[in-house]
């Protein structure tokens, strides 16, 4: 089954866009992890233990396993509503017209990013976000940008008193997600990420530059996790209809497409990927694909940027997994 998704995946180890790989295949049916190649290769060549518990920096994955959904359990508990002007609660924000949904759905008309801006505290980081200007105006473009999610990850912290604290008493603890945190305890366990020309061989410790200057309490990037825990979040979404974490009107709800007419359809911090496929990616190496309505899901993560990020292979290969994971999910007959 899924031999051409298999295929495609193992590939990615052996033409050396990715140092090792680990990969979960479900369905209602069946579960299968594979796990492959090295673990690193610097300072030496290191084997990928064979373990559904090798833990990643999943990046941007922090977006949606983290920050949207507490920020959806936020809207369940009426503690705040997804058209709310962001403004109403994060008063140094610039732009009146922005909402909570134009935040979770990237449609907010911020830049992407502000080249040079100098960030060394963090203090500076939200500085950078604050001073983040709008492009376009809110809800006619799709941009994807971190300060979307910054501004989500400063308004939960508003509300719960921390961000991170939130995360765990609401997300991980719930789904017993044991081995998923934002401060790994023992970082030689951690699959290294990149080797960096000032902070050396990064493990154990946030790859993505403005978290990693915050240190802490950052929306867009952050959590690190295993397959064995983000196959639980899954099972919540897919299984259990959100249960023990969000409503089943909530799942239904991340699954519309909240920017239809624009020119990327989004559900509620998810990418869409089809009918009642959620689909998202970070930039270590990470990407998930839930297909709700058939009950299947691919989990992939990766340190595709050890030990240097100029390795394009893996981003351009990984749209056409997506694309053959669900063609295989849809076929009559799995191969």
């Amino acid at each position: 089954m899924f031999y051409k998704t298999k295929h495609a995946l193992d590939r990615l180890v052996q033409n050396g866009s990715t140092p090792g790989i680990s990969y979960q295949i479900k369905t209602k049916d069946t579960e299968e992890n594979n796990i492959m190649g090295l673990k690193s290769v610097f300072p030496e060549a290191e084997i990928l233990p064979r373990s559904i518990e090798n833990i990643y920096d999943i990046a941007s994955l922090t977006k949606v396993i983290a920050t949207t959904t507490r920020i959806l359990q936020l809207v369940e508990q009426q503690q705040l509503q997804l058209e709310d002007p962001v403004q109403s609660y994060l008063s140094d924000f610039r732009f009146d017209d922005v909402t909570i949904l134009h935040l979770l759905t990237h449609s907010s008309g911020l830049a992407q990013n502000i080249p040079n801006f100098l960030m060394e505290t963090k203090e500076d980081v939200k500085r950078y976000v604050y001073a983040t200007p709008q492009i376009n105006p809110s809800g006619t473009n799709v941009t994807y940008a971190d300060a979307n999610f910054l501004l989500l990850g400063y308004l939960i912290n508003q509300l719960d008193g921390n961000y991170e604290q939130s995360i765990q008493k609401n997300i991980l603890e719930p789904l017993q997600m044991t081995h998923s945190s934002f401060h790994p305890t023992n970082k030689n366990q951690v699959i290294p990420t990149e080797l960096d020309q000032k902070r050396g061989l990064i493990q154990g410790e946030v790859h993505d530059f403005k978290a990693w200057i915050a240190k802490s309490n950052t929306g867009h990037a952050g959590l690190f996790s295993t397959l064995a825990d983000l196959s639980k979040f899954r099972d919540a979404l897919i299984l259990q209809s959100g249960f023990p974490i969000l409503s089943e009107k909530t799942v239904q709800l991340m699954q519309t497409n909240h920017t239809p007419g624009l020119n990327r359809t989004r559900g509620l911090g998810w990418d869409l990927h089809g009918d009642s496929v959620l689909y998202h990616t970070g930039f270590t190496g990470t990407f998930m694909v839930l297909d709700l309505k058939h009950q299947a899901s691919l989990i992939v993560l990766s340190n595709r940027v050890h030990p240097s990020r100029a390795n394009p292979n893996f981003v351009l290969k990984r749209e056409s997994i997506v694309d053959v994971f669900l063609e295989e999910v849809t076929a009559k007959k799995q191969v």
